[in-house]
């Protein structure tokens, strides 16, 4: 009996040991970032690039960004794959700001936010957005810190069921799906809208889908977008635009690349 509880212990030992190295395997491999996005690092053509203790943060080089926007990765995405999408917000006068999180995993940290905002006090308006997990979590986040946020922007992201915004009333909230997004939950991403502030967009981008919000090339399980990658980054500059209220608001049609 004795044996055999010896070979059963050592057996689960084995299984456990070859599940704990898969997942460190798992979480040490994260998405992208792909060329584009390398060379959307490099600084110049107007962009300045720092890397800080937190991330990275794009700033147009002419100016002081009045308004921040922090970025939260997806999950087991490399965050260097937004390096496109926070050019795109620098080109638009802000200083966006791309978040590192611990294991690539933004619900391990999900007040990572807060170390870029108290380290720039300048900066008298915030915005935050997020994709995919990136997104939940950054719905949490702002949804502890009341009043700090002036838009949030969700891509191909929810908000939990834990988390009510619905009474943020100067909270402005942009929530996306690409019509071509295989990975997200279309059920949960309408379900979740009662739980958003009234004057919300909610939109579906026509041949959008998952992977493309980032630059981290193809993920499994999702479809091929219709629409190009600079196409979809374009749109995700103009949705924060938007909700910040920098470009006419688009009503209740879907984004589309100005």
């Amino acid at each position: 009996m004795r044996h055999r509880l010896r070979l059963v212990i050592a057996a689960s030992a084995i299984v456990l040991g070859a599940a704990a190295l898969a997942a460190m395997v798992w979480l040490a491999t994260p998405l992208g970032p792909d060329a584009q996005a390398v060379r959307s690092l490099e600084p110049g053509d107007g962009i300045t690039v720092e890397r800080a203790a937190w991330g990275w943060e794009f700033s147009p080089s002419s100016s002081t960004p009045a308004t921040g926007v922090v970025i939260y990765p997806g999950g087991r995405v490399d965050p260097r794959s937004y390096a496109p999408l926070a050019r795109g917000l620098a080109q638009s006068g802000y200083r966006a700001i791309i978040v590192r999180m611990p294991l690539g995993l933004a619900v391990l940290s999900p007040h990572r936010a807060d170390k870029p905002v108290e380290a720039h006090p300048e900066i008298r308006r915030w915005a935050i957005v997020g994709h995919s997990l990136g997104g939940a979590v950054a719905a949490t986040h702002v949804a502890a810190r009341p009043g700090r946020y002036a838009a949030l922007v969700l891509l191909a992201s929810y908000p939990p069921d834990s988390v009510d915004l619905s009474q943020e009333a100067t909270l402005s909230v942009t929530a996306l799906a690409g019509s071509a997004d295989t990975v997200l939950d279309a059920r949960a991403f309408a379900a979740s809208r009662l739980r958003l502030p009234e004057r919300s967009l909610v939109a579906t981008v026509e041949g959008a889908n998952h992977a493309q919000w980032g630059s981290y090339g193809t993920q499994r399980g999702d479809s091929e977008a219709g629409i190009t990658p600079e196409a979809q980054i374009a749109i995700a500059v103009d949705a924060v635009r938007r909700a910040l209220g920098d470009l006419p608001p688009l009503g209740n049609g879907a984004p589309s690349k100005s």
